[in-house]
């Protein structure tokens, strides 16, 4: 009889300390905190954030995959001289870019020289954040939170997934993990320190589980920066953004809704518009799935654009428009 009350005593006062502990574990496990907060602080984290970064150079070796599976490879360098000047170049196949901005004149130097592939399109929209998918999770009246949750077995501070979209960062360090849109997922890997920032070694994007763009490089800090390196050259004027084909695209003043189904990806078409800006050819360049090709190819075939005016005359003229497949969240 005292032995079993002895047990039963001890048994009550191990639930009362257990119950005690509870409320605190549950309270780190659970704890939340404002996605806008936390985005914010990835944001600060990472190179080239701020003017307190330390001057340095990042390199990626990039492999691009096309629709039809086919790679490219090519090289991504960014320079950055801290409240100075930051150089960015990319070199895939044909395809050369340099963006050059000069910090303290507020100046920026685009060139380019011929259409910019689609991969480098979904490379610059999604390596800093998920654009498109953080917007969705800052709009206006949207209160997301991010919390401690398990992926796979492995710990991540998550939003909570709606509808096939999530973010995900490293509990630790607060730097972007992974993020997923409908059927793409975006992961950021082996973050290596710079000072007091840190860029990603590693950069994916995959779609239904196969990648179609992969960023593999190093960081590294520099004293001296090569000579002229950011001169900005006097007899070439800024091209304007590659997605723009160096110059604003026709004014668009028609279009027809279509029905968007649950994916998200991006679309490289050619457009033959006739002079009164009708749309009379799409030739498809690259899409990232092929499942949004038809909705997108019907979209950009019902685009109506403002006509082009060439000595006081309209002409037919051809355009490459870049089209985002994204269901509206709002």
């Amino acid at each position: 009889m005292r032995v079993a009350f002895s047990a039963l005593f001890f048994a009550l006062i191990l639930v009362l300390f257990l119950a005690l502990l509870l409320p605190a574990a549950e309270s780190q496990v659970l704890a939340t905190r404002p996605f806008s907060a936390e985005i914010e602080h990835a944001r600060a984290l990472q190179a080239g954030a701020t003017a307190t970064d330390i001057p340095h150079h990042v390199h990626y070796d990039l492999k691009l995959y096309n629709r039809k599976g086919k790679l490219t490879t090519g090289t991504w360098d960014i320079w950055r001289d801290p409240q100075h000047y930051i150089r960015a170049d990319i070199v895939v196949g044909d395809f050369h870019y340099t963006h050059i901005e000069d910090l303290a004149r507020k100046l920026q130097w685009r060139h380019f020289n011929t259409v910019m592939p689609l991969k480098i399109y979904d490379l610059r929209q999604n390596y800093r954040e998920p654009a498109w998918l953080v917007a969705q999770f800052s709009a206006a009246g949207a209160r997301h939170n991010v919390q401690f949750r398990e992926v796979d077995g492995s710990p991540f501070d998550c939003t909570i997934q709606v509808m096939q979209l999530r973010i995900c960062f490293d509990p630790l360090t607060h730097v972007l993990a992974f993020a997923q849109m409908f059927n793409q997922t975006i992961t950021w890997e082996d973050w290596q320190p710079l000072g007091s920032h840190s860029v990603p070694k590693r950069f994916r994007i995959y779609d239904a589980g196969l990648v179609m763009v992969e960023a593999a490089g190093t960081a590294e800090e520099v004293k001296t920066f090569p000579p002229a390196l950011f001169v900005i050259p006097n007899d070439e004027p800024d091209m304007g953004e590659p997605e723009d084909t160096g110059s604003p695209p026709q004014k668009v003043i028609g279009m027809q809704p279509v029905n968007m189904d649950w994916l998200y990806g991006n679309v490289l078409v050619q457009l033959s518009v006739d002079a009164d800006g009708k749309v009379r050819k799409t030739t498809l360049i690259d899409a990232d799935d092929e499942d949004i090709v038809h909705t997108a190819e019907e979209f950009a075939h019902h685009l109506t654009f403002a006509p082009q005016i060439k000595d006081g005359v309209a002409v037919p003229f051809e355009q490459y428009i870049y089209l985002r497949h994204a269901p509206s969240m709002q």
